[in-house]
């Protein structure tokens, strides 16, 4: 079992077995766990030591000309290789999780040393950095199990290329000189993995996007042209909230590869209907262009408008229409580790949506781990685990096609003259050899049956229930040590204006508008911490309803355990290890234990409004010390909504857009 972080809500715009589409389901081993022995003390596990990367002599010899994988991507950036200066190469393919392998070497064969990462899994991976000490041709062998899949040349120049980018197109954002296929896909994959690696369990945040992607370690294509496109001081600026991340981080890559790129205007939906959308709109249309043309106009001053100004009329919705609906800008996935590769997305039925970025294998008694990342409305960029606390799940269909989806390949064909963008229907997709992963099972999933089968994808050998239950109540007090962020954002805006008073949206809109708002009321991240202390209390719950997961038996051994869990579950809310503090009006420091936010959830039904005092948002108990601190409340008029509107944080069901 993953464990859980909780994230606020987006802006609104205008391995067969483990493949639920295949319907089975692997068999768990015999428990290791006995009824009668004590309550454990919290788990440390050990991981097993790595196997060790194949060698250079494991790439094989190059295959002979139309040998060739079809399905391995091969890139070295920057396009242009200098003595003196950093190279790096990307190979890649979603074929096969087993490891690749790496040589680099000169034209006469002799081995040339280079910094090689290689990253098993969907997408098996490397990743080679050097810096090339000569002029002169290179040669990259890539393989695997021995075999060699490709073999590609570098020609290193005694110097770079001028730096002037190239001049914009009026016809076109960009210009298109391959099309999306497997190897390339690969490519996108591996490439999001490695911006956003990193060890597990450890925190990785970021302001904006473009810090990843001015970032040469993190980021493969970093100056891909040669242009300074990504330099922090003059390169793009790149600021997505979490509706636009996806598109983002997909236009970027497709430029730096000369792909097509399109995106779609679309509906938010409503109480009655899910979004639907219109007509792609494509980079070879021409591009919105400044009314004052400044002096310096180029490629990349063109696509840096591009960014903001047409990515940024995409929203929730995009992500949200109907499995069934071939309009629309993505295709509903199989749930299989193969087709869950990063780059794909998670769009919950209630207005977020993420990034899948990597796959963690279970390492001895740890869990694996599915990590995605999700942008903020400050832009701000986070890696966050799978877990039902922020992976919302509901198959309504007035709610939209919500779940894992990826986005529709795209290709470019002639017509009338020129070039024209056009994206595969799911039956293309079903049919061709390069994809082939659309499904539309998750519609049909119930909430347990979603969770339950991405707990088998993600762990598919048996897991100890103490371990994935401490990680629950783990992810629950990283929650709200994050919500304690939110809430003290708002307490600085009130210090810079103390008689501002924040206007408070009508109905559902309490969830989806913009402005201060948006920025300093908590409704979407206090319904995930309510819905996450629930998960958290139940636990016991889960591993009653599917006891193979767990290594369990039924009848008095379970009983057995759900006390020890129950027992355990009490000592570590209670554990001072977990708790948190926030900062009262007076500026003394108040502690909470998790035991303490448990009880006080009730208190959270209303505690999102930026107009309270910091106290109330705590849910300081009436006529507590702990209240009389507080100096500030919500208008009277927008209390008795929020009394109204109470029943939706109490069932833990977030309403219908449009809902009055």
């Amino acid at each position: 079992m993953a464990a859980l972080a909780l994230v606020a809500g987006c802006r609104r715009g205008a391995a067969a077995t483990n493949d639920a589409s295949e319907g089975g389901e692997p068999e768990a081993p015999a428990s290791n766990v006995s009824a009668d022995l004590p309550v454990p003390p919290p788990p440390t596990p050990v991981a097993p030591p790595a196997a060790p990367p194949p060698g250079p002599e494991e790439a094989g010899t190059c295959p002979v000309s139309g040998d060739e994988a079809t399905n391995l991507g091969l890139v070295v950036s920057p396009l242009r290789a200098v003595v003196g200066a950093p190279l790096r190469i990307l190979a890649a393919t979603l074929a096969s999780p087993e490891p690749l392998a790496f040589r680099l070497e000169t034209a006469k064969k002799d081995p040339i040393e280079a910094n090689v990462v290689h990253r098993a899994g969907t997408p098996s991976m490397i990743v080679a950095r050097f810096v090339p000490k000569h002029t002169g041709d290179l040669r990259v062998v890539i393989g695997q199990g021995g075999k060699s899949l490709r073999c590609s040349g570098i020609h290193v120049f005694p110097g770079p290329a001028p730096k002037k980018p190239r001049d914009a197109r009026e016809e076109a954002v960009w210009s298109v000189v391959r099309n999306w296929n497997r190897s390339e896909e690969a490519l996108y994959s591996a490439w999001i993995r490695e911006m956003f690696h990193a060890p597990r369990g450890e925190e990785l945040a970021f302001a904006r996007l473009d810090e990843v992607t001015s970032n040469p370690e993190r980021n493969v294509l970093y100056d891909h042209y040669g242009w300074a496109e990504d330099s922090s001081k003059k390169g793009l600026k790149l600021k997505p909230d979490c509706a636009d991340t996806p598109y983002f981080m997909r236009a970027y890559f497709a430029w730096k590869r000369a792909l097509p790129f399109a995106y779609r205007h679309c509906s938010s939906g409503d109480q009655v209907s899910p979004p639907r959308c219109g007509k792609p709109r494509s980079i070879l249309e021409p591009p919105d262009l400044p009314t004052k043309m400044p002096e310096e106009w180029n490629e990349l001053t063109q696509v840096a408008r591009f960014f903001p100004r047409s990515l940024g009329e995409v929203h929730t919705g995009n992500g949200r229409v109907p499995f069934n609906d071939d309009e629309s800008d993505f295709y509903g996935l199989q749930l299989s580790r193969k087709a869950l590769r990063p780059g794909a997305i998670f769009a919950d039925p209630y207005g977020h949506v993420l990034s899948l970025v990597e796959f963690v294998d279970p390492e001895g008694s740890l869990p694996g781990v599915l990590y995605a990342v999700d942008g903020q409305p400050d832009g701000s960029i986070t890696r966050k685990r799978f877990w039902e606390g922020n992976f919302l799940w509901n198959p309504d269909p007035v709610l939209g096609g919500s779940g894992f989806k990826a986005f529709r390949p795209l290709f470019v064909k002639y017509e009338d003259g020129g070039q024209v963008v056009e994206s595969l229907t799911d039956a293309q997709i079903a049919k061709n050899p390069d994809y082939g992963d659309v499904s539309r099972v998750q519609s049909k999933l119930s909430a347990s049956k979603f969770y339950d089968t991405m707990d088998r994808i993600i762990t598919p050998n048996v897991r100890d229930p103490f371990v994935a239950q401490e990680e629950m109540v783990r992810a629950l007090s990283e929650a709200a040590k994050v919500r304690v962020t939110s809430v003290n954002n708002a307490e600085a805006y009130f210090a810079e204006h103390p008689d501002a008073v924040v206007p408070m949206p009508e109905g559902s809109e309490i969830f989806d508008a913009t402005g201060p708002w948006e920025d300093f009321s908590t409704p979407s991240r206090d319904l995930r911490l309510l819905i996450a202390m629930d998960v958290v209390n139940r636990f016991d719950d889960k591993v009653t309803r599917q006891p193979e997961a767990f290594g369990a038996e039924k009848g008095k051994p379970m009983d057995e355990l759900r006390e020890r869990l129950d027992k355990e579950r009490t000592r570590l809310l209670a554990s001072d290890d977990l708790s948190f503090s926030y900062k009262r009006t007076d500026g003394s420091m108040k502690k909470l234990t998790l035991a303490d936010l448990v009880l006080r959830a009730t208190a959270f039904e209303a505690a999102y409004n930026p107009n309270d005092c910091v106290e109330y948002r705590w849910g300081a108990p009436p006529d507590s010390e702990e209240l009389a601190t507080c100096n500030r409340h919500t208008p009277d008029e927008q209390r008795q909504r929020m009394e109204t509107y109470r029943a939706w944080f109490r069932d833990r069901k977030r309403p219908p857009r449009g809902h009055p």
